[in-house]
């Protein structure tokens, strides 16, 4: 086994070459790395590997191509692609500014540069293959070469509308799909380090770039260097997106905050005063300002719990395979759905309520609807007042677009625990998406209060839903602004 130590060296040569920070549950990942790769290598004594490291950049790229998790979907938040095809590329369009030169950064596996092609060819037709230029970039030579090779297995279609698969993809073996080469010839990709000062030549004078689920890898001073290096890699007019939860962390001063319609991404330039139909407006800076410090982790008070609400861990009245709640939800927090799974086992439905409803939560984040709702149903059954199963069903409710069954269980819930502010801000959204503002604003409000009181991202839940509290704070201090006829778009 590596010593915490002995990792240091690696840490930061990473970290100094790519901006990787590799600290917490990811030291592990860059253990087991190391060691898969001195295996193959050869490498009998870290030392050495690191020499080999140093010496190579072909390693260090095997090294890695190890360590960044390409979990990702085609049409993942789809609403940054309705801001594209029906605001952005319009408003360049109407500029005369052709073509429009979209990057997406940190591609991955490519599923959200061929979402890209997909949406513009859906809104555009044929058209869309002469007004933009859709490029690709990613630090992992495997991610890249699977990208070009266009072939996605069932996982990745789990956010992709239904009718979408016949029209833009072919079968391809028993499970596997190939894009179609009308959308493949719109999207070029390319090796590119976000930390190097230089990108390659092709990534200049961009108009949009897609910044989404990279930064999570990076620390602010990182962050700051990449988002200065994609400035200057942009056209004056330039616009960034990033992922709904990584907006106030990427607030670094580099881009100006803007918003349309709901939809908050960023401005290169501060876009000119305007009415409907001009560019996008600066938001009001006296909100939040820059993002605030990740809140502590949960701290449960086993005095408040209910008995059959107490966390189960192996111990000596308990059989030894009972898995540690706590190592469930670390590796839930990790995105290692699929290694929770396994550990919870059979366990899960041998010991009350807490154990079913973290495999409910880990089936849900693994978009197995059908299975997180039967596991949150069983563990209502086992416990009527798990607050917990409740927010599971609501989410297994509102992810599947059933509005009035999720705002039933979020209400049940927030009965049940009146002082869980996530429940109240996800009936905020829930009452906000039909157009009641009376209800959403006065949710927004409670939430607000609760996270006044109680900062947790996990709302004092056992689930690790690990929300961004600063931006659900800005988001319901804009929401309920906006209902009162206060701080919406000038």
């Amino acid at each position: 086994m590596i010593d915490t130590e002995d990792l240091l060296p690696f840490q930061e040569m990473i970290r100094l070459r790519c901006g990787l920070v590799l600290d917490g549950l990811r030291q592990d990942v860059l253990a087991i790395s190391l060691q898969r790769r001195m295996e193959a290598t050869g490498a009998r004594t870290l030392p050495l590997y690191f020499a080999q490291v140093m010496a190579a950049e072909d390693e260090f790229q095997e090294l890695v191509s190890l360590m960044t998790i390409n979990e990702t979907y085609f049409y993942r938040e789809p609403e940054h692609l309705d801001l594209l095809v029906d605001h952005l590329v319009p408003l360049f369009l109407s500029g005369r500014h052709l073509p429009v030169r979209i990057l997406s950064a940190g591609c991955s596996t490519g599923e959200e540069p061929y979402s890209i092609a997909m949406a513009l060819l859906e809104r555009f037709g044929g058209a869309a293959a002469g007004m933009v230029q859709i490029l690709a970039s990613d630090i992992d030579h495997y991610a890249l070469a699977k990208a070009r090779a266009a072939r996605y297995g069932t996982f990745s279609f789990r956010g992709l509308p239904p009718e979408l698969t016949p029209r833009y993809f072919r079968r391809a073996g028993r499970d596997d799909q190939v894009v179609t080469d009308e959308v493949r010839r719109m999207v070029r990709f390319y090796h590119c380090n976000l930390v190097d000062d230089s990108f390659p030549i092709e990534l200049s004078d961009l108009d949009v770039v897609f910044f989404r689920n990279v930064s999570i890898y990076f620390d602010a001073a990182t962050r700051r260097k990449i988002l200065s290096n994609l400035r200057r890699a942009m056209s004056d007019r330039g616009v960034l997106i990033t992922g709904t939860a990584e907006t106030l962390a990427n607030d670094l001063g580099v881009f100006d905050l803007v918003e349309h319609r709901g939809i908050f991404h960023f401005s290169r330039v501060p876009a000119p005063d305007g009415g409907e139909g001009g560019g996008p407006m600066p938001l009001i800076k006296d909100r939040v300002g820059t993002a605030a410090p990740p809140a502590p982790m949960a701290v449960v008070d086993v005095a408040r719990l209910r008995p059959a609400e107490v966390p189960v861990a192996p111990g000596p009245d308990l059989p030894p395979d009972v898995p540690a709640v706590d190592r469930v939800q670390d590796l839930i927090r990790d995105k290692r759905w699929a290694d929770a799974l396994a550990l919870l086992g059979p366990a899960a439905t041998a010991n009350g309520a807490v154990l079913r409803v973290l495999r409910a939560y880990a089936l849900l984040m693994a978009r197995d609807f059908a299975a997180a709702d039967a596991d949150a149903a069983s563990a209502l059954a086992v416990d009527e007042w798990s607050v917990e199963a409740m927010v599971v069903r609501g989410l297994v409710a509102k992810w599947q677009d059933r509005t009035d069954e999720a705002i039933r269980w979020f209400r049940q819930a927030a009965y049940c625990r009146r002082d869980c502010w996530p429940v109240h801000f996800y009936l905020g959204e829930l009452y906000r998406a039909l157009g009641q503002d009376g209800p959403a604003q006065r949710c927004f409000r409670v939430a607000l209060q609760q996270i006044g009181a109680n900062p947790n991202p996990d709302g004092g839940l056992l689930l690790p839903l690990g929300l961004p509290v600063a931006e659900v704070t800005f988001l319901c201090r804009r929401h309920a602004g906006q209902m009162s006829g206060v701080g919406g778009e000038r």
